[in-house]
């Protein structure tokens, strides 16, 4: 399955080659840094992904993140942690976003209480490994 995206302004795009976890993140960081309530991510192995034209301008968060954006146009594009072998990419800049399915909603502890999520996916208080979904 081949899947690709890019920046509002074109400058940036990518493939990934696999199929990927969508997840719904509504921690801090995340709002913070795309501003908007809550952000879709498309999770891949990093070896699956590929910058196609123009690299995107990191900015590391925290001493361990980076966050991949457009300089041109400021589309947040990635969230890759430097100690993991997967890449997450923001849904929103993906060509056909409808292509692809989320799973589940993480960091629901820090959501804004007027965001109400009804559909039917499984939310987790943190990050959703080793745990189990709350009600």
């Amino acid at each position: 399955m081949m899947l690709t995206g890019a920046c509002y302004c074109g400058n940036i795009r990518y493939e990934m080659d696999t199929e990927p976890t969508v997840v719904h993140c509504h921690c801090d960081n995340c709002k913070r840094s795309v501003g908007g309530p809550f952000v879709s991510w498309v999770i891949i192995s990093i070896k699956d992904f590929k910058h196609i034209g123009e690299q995107p301008t990191i900015h590391v968060t925290d001493g361990k993140v980076e966050r991949g954006f457009c300089n041109t146009c400021g589309s947040s594009i990635s969230y890759f942690q430097r100690t993991e072998d997967t890449i997450d990419i923001t849904a929103g800049t993906m060509d056909n976003p409808s292509s692809v399915k989320p799973s589940k909603h993480i960091w629901d502890r820090k959501r804004i209480h007027w965001v109400q999520m009804d559909d039917g996916l499984p939310h987790f208080s943190e990050w959703s490994a080793d745990s189990e979904p709350i009600d």
